[in-house]
């Protein structure tokens, strides 16, 4: 009973360590990446061109904030249709706080209007000099109770303390040379430093003498 008890302290004490370590390494660098608010409403709501949307600021162009116009997969549901009114849009974060050299992992879900034209959705991202194109697909299965989320992931390193993260819409313009309203979709958007190997090693020897507590501790419990 008691080698139960004390291995059940141990495992406590792993699990601790464990949860403590990537914190620091792990925060959250982007305000509002949920688009929690203000709140896109029953539907949706647009901003243009000069505005700004939370923590975001419309760079060109107009996007549409998506309240419940359709389903997403993370917290708030909230998400933005990057082509607005008829017009590629761009939003935009100022973000702090950064090491230089440090790499960051960006992670956000991507997605598209179903409700039109092009089929082939386009987003440009950049973080500082650095940048990716992303093309989603919609299908005739695509609809607003199936969005089809992919979830995106790409590391940046930053060359400043501050650089712009910027989304920017792409997707090519109708048959007749107009500019589209249905545009890419993007959702919970995440910036986080990556842990060095140094860090993650350090975790390692942190760990390790609980662990051999704890391989001790089940050796004797099958001797007795």
């Amino acid at each position: 009973m008691k080698n139960q008890i004390k291995f059940g302290k141990i495992w406590l004490g792993i699990g601790s360590c464990a949860a403590c370590l990537p914190m620091v390494a792990s925060a959250q660098l982007v305000q509002d990446g949920n688009f929690g608010a203000p709140s896109g409403g029953a539907s949706f709501t647009t901003y243009y061109n000069g505005s700004t949307m939370g923590s975001w600021t419309v760079g060109a162009g107009s996007v549409d904030l998506i309240g419940g116009y359709w389903e997403a997969p993370f917290p708030g549901q909230q998400s933005v249709d990057m082509a607005g009114f008829y017009q590629n849009g761009t939003i935009k974060q100022d973000i702090s706080g950064l090491t230089v050299g440090q790499t960051y992992a960006l992670t956000f879900y991507l997605a598209g209007n179903p409700d039109g034209l092009p089929a082939d959705k386009t987003l440009d991202v950049s973080f500082g000099g650095a940048g990716k194109s992303y093309t989603f697909v919609t299908t005739p299965t695509t609809t607003h109770s199936n969005m089809g989320w992919e979830l995106e992931t790409e590391d940046f390193v930053a060359n400043s303390t501050s650089e712009w993260l910027v989304f920017a819409d792409a997707s090519a313009t109708l048959p007749d040379g107009s500019p589209t309203a249905f545009g890419a979709v993007i959702g919970d958007v995440s910036l986080t430093a990556v842990p060095e190997p140094s860090t993650v090693f350090a975790g390692v020897l942190l760990l390790l003498p609980l662990g051999v507590s704890a391989i001790r501790v089940l050796r004797r419990d099958r001797t007795v």
